[in-house]
């Protein structure tokens, strides 16, 4: 591979001058002597350490991998004479440095942090990281080959090889395995196969004289099969969440299962991810306020399902589901989507590299750590004072609305 595709693909992804490994690195050192110091201790078994630096990291690959910026980047490549197998490995080995250093490296060093670890173990879950990154790229690609069976079944064998067999020696051993097979398909890999070209999505005929909001919604929701997988998972984390919010006692604990299925960051964020949009919002007249309003519809209509869902499992498991706790469920529901929109069209996200620093960017804390708050109030204080506090947060939701001419 050149060094100048790969400098060139880098600078993409970490910045002109790498300014992103070095902020990164810091951010990790000192994170991890604030852990340190503490002196708390887990103890965590290594299979564990092993399957979050994999899965983890594998997940993030694949969301930059499918980044919409990523099919610009690789069109601009393909108009130069560039060898097939040179970009192809550039471009793994470029978003695989930006995936390790930038996103695997902050979790690992948690766990580094608060465990009790051997200089093998970390090297070989800093192995497994690496290694997620490579067989991702070549999932990725088999996937453009239509060959998703197989890259199922190869991404379950290497999973459940880790969860199943405990000793670090076989683990390293069919890492490397692993590693070996993903560089000896991404060899013989087209570099095309990782473009995938999307149909651009003109916000100005969408949102158009028709008004069609709630179908540029659900196109963009259903196009971005990420966004759909993040949104079915937190639906089946709602059938779950019952039977460990049920164990607590003392405490009211059903409102703060809606506000964690409240943090549901890729709808969250579409006047992030997308600049055209969003311009075309803020420019056309009388568009702003039509688009906001459906758009925390829109919002409000999947937090709702979410939470549909947690009330109906908490009937099966446990019973006694009132109407007050419906009312709960809407109230959290349409609060959570209120602040969202407030909040997206306010403090819009920029100079992002790839979606995937949306998805992981410290602002999608906010609305869920403000609506646990309210959970608490809710599990705790009487129920009157908690829809007084709503009101008066939907009022100013709506002053903020006026008196930025929504």
């Amino acid at each position: 591979m050149t060094l100048k595709t790969l400098r060139a693909l880098s600078k993409q992804l970490l910045g002109a001058q790498y300014e992103h490994i070095r902020k990164n690195i810091f951010a990790c050192v000192i994170i991890y002597f604030a852990l340190y110091a503490t002196e708390i201790r887990f103890a965590i078994s290594p299979f564990i350490l092993y399957f979050t630096a994999t899965v983890f990291t594998a997940g993030v690959m694949w969301q930059s991998l499918s980044s919409l910026k990523n099919a610009k980047t690789m069109a601009g490549f393909f108009m130069l004479p560039i060898d097939n197998r040179q970009l192809t490995f550039s471009y793994t080995l470029a978003f695989g440095i930006y995936t390790v250093i930038t996103k695997a490296l902050l979790i690992l060093i948690l766990f580094f942090a608060v465990g009790t670890w051997s200089i093998s173990q970390i090297l070989i879950s800093l192995l497994c990281a690496c290694n997620a990154c490579v067989m991702t790229a070549a999932l990725y690609a088999m996937a453009g080959q239509k060959k998703v069976p197989l890259a199922i079944l190869w991404a379950v064998i290497n999973i459940m090889a880790i969860l199943i067999i405990r000793l670090s020696a076989i683990v390293f051993f069919v890492i490397l395995v692993d590693l070996g097979i993903a560089i000896w398909y991404l060899y013989s890999v087209n570099a095309y196969l990782f473009y995938r070209p999307t149909s651009v999505r003109e916000a100005v005929g969408v949102i158009g004289k028709h008004g069609g909001v709630f179908t540029y919604l659900l196109r963009y929701l259903f196009t971005n099969k990420n966004y759909l997988v993040n949104t079915l998972g937190l639906w089946l984390i709602a059938c779950f969440l019952p039977f460990l919010l049920g164990q607590l006692e003392g405490l009211n604990a059903m409102p703060l299962g809606f506000a964690m299925l409240c943090l549901n960051t890729p709808i969250c964020i579409l006047l992030s991810c997308d600049p055209s949009l969003e311009q075309a919002v803020r420019v056309l007249p009388g568009q702003a306020t039509r688009f906001c309003n459906k758009y925390c519809l829109f919002i409000f209509f999947i937090n709702i399902t979410a939470s549909s869902i947690y009330v109906c499992s908490w009937q099966l498991q446990y019973g006694g589901i009132e109407w007050i706790d419906m009312v709960t469920a809407a109230f959290f529901a349409f609060q959570s989507a209120v602040l969202s929109v407030v909040l997206e069209w306010l403090c819009p996200l920029r100079k992002w590299k790839v979606e995937s620093d949306l998805w992981h960017h410290p602002r999608k804390y906010i609305i869920p750590a403000f609506m646990m708050l309210l959970a608490a109030l809710v599990g705790t204080w009487q129920l009157a004072l908690w829809i007084w506090l709503c009101v008066i947060l939907i009022e100013c939701c709506v002053l903020s609305f006026k008196e930025r001419r929504l």
